[in-house]
């Protein structure tokens, strides 16, 4: 028996607007899944601008605002996002990633040296410092996840960004180690596929890596630094306009109520207009 997968001859009920926010698991499988072919594109164009090495920092920021924009359902074109991106926000971004990649040579280079120290001493000093220098791997890594979001959304100094990256890694730790496990199951995944695993770099890991860690943190960001700033002003967070709509329309808007139509008998083509972008009040989000 065929089964028929494209009902082009049949519109469906439509979605409700207004509807309720899916759980995150689901949300995210839905993002994922809409944005599938995206990935290979943002990874590659990711891998171009960070070739110089120096600019892995404006790089992943720009390739983080891309996330975010999927995240909050904002609708946009990639590579324009993308380039305004790392243009804005290359001044801050490009020393946080030098620092970045220092620190990963650093700790490369301690849990090497300790674990070579503990083969010739097992000694409980050696054994501390190996377990410290992963502890400290392992915090600096999570505060990643919430300070290139950061970096893109909000108009913050430096040290306010780190200081809060610790406190929100902390404040959404669930978030946090999902962010950990499913990025590092991707990485230990690529080192079981070493040497060929190197192929695919340039298309399919950062991309997802990016997307997991910001979709992971941002509602965490949204909840403890955006929400209550538009709060405090007595507005509503314009980044769920998705799913809330208060305007007034002059036609009300019945997705998700009506009943299906049979449409087999003509098809009629649709124009997609784009709509402009809205600007977002106050100076925290950008």
């Amino acid at each position: 028996m065929a089964i028929d997968l494209f009902k082009y001859g049949k519109a469906g009920k439509g979605v409700q607007k207004g509807g309720p926010k899916k759980k995150p698991f689901f949300l995210f499988w839905e993002i994922f899944g809409n944005k599938f072919w995206k990935f290979f594109q943002i990874n590659l164009i990711f891998t171009l601008f960070c070739l110089p090495v120096v600019t892995f920092g404006p790089a992943l920021a720009a390739m983080t605002q891309v996330m975010r924009k999927f995240v909050i359902g904002e609708p946009i074109f990639v590579f324009h996002e993308f380039k305004e991106a790392f243009k804005k926000n290359f001044k801050q971004s490009i020393g946080v990633g030098i620092v970045d990649i220092g620190l990963v040579i650093l700790i490369i280079y301690n849990i090497n040296f300790y674990i070579a120290s503990i083969e010739a001493d097992q000694s409980f000093q050696n054994k501390a410092m190996l377990a410290l220098s992963l502890a400290f791997g392992f915090i600096i890594y999570m505060m990643h996840f919430y300070i290139y979001p950061q970096i893109v959304a909000l108009n913050l100094k430096m040290p306010q960004i780190i200081k809060n990256s610790f406190l929100l890694m902390i404040l959404g730790i669930k978030r946090s180690f999902a962010g950990f496990f499913a990025t590092a199951a991707i990485v230990v995944i690529m080192a079981l596929g070493y040497p060929y695993s190197l192929l695919a770099l340039p298309l399919v890991p950062a991309a997802w890596m990016c997307f997991i860690t910001t979709f992971c943190a941002y509602p965490v960001i949204q909840k403890h630094i955006v929400d209550p700033y538009y709060e405090a002003r007595g507005e509503k967070n314009p980044e769920y306009a998705r799913y809330e709509t208060t305007d007034e329309a002059l036609f009300e808007d019945k997705g998700g109520f009506e009943e299906p139509t049979d449409t087999s008998g003509s098809r009629k083509e649709v124009q997609h207009t784009k709509t402009d972008k809205v600007k977002l009040k106050g100076k925290v989000i950008r």
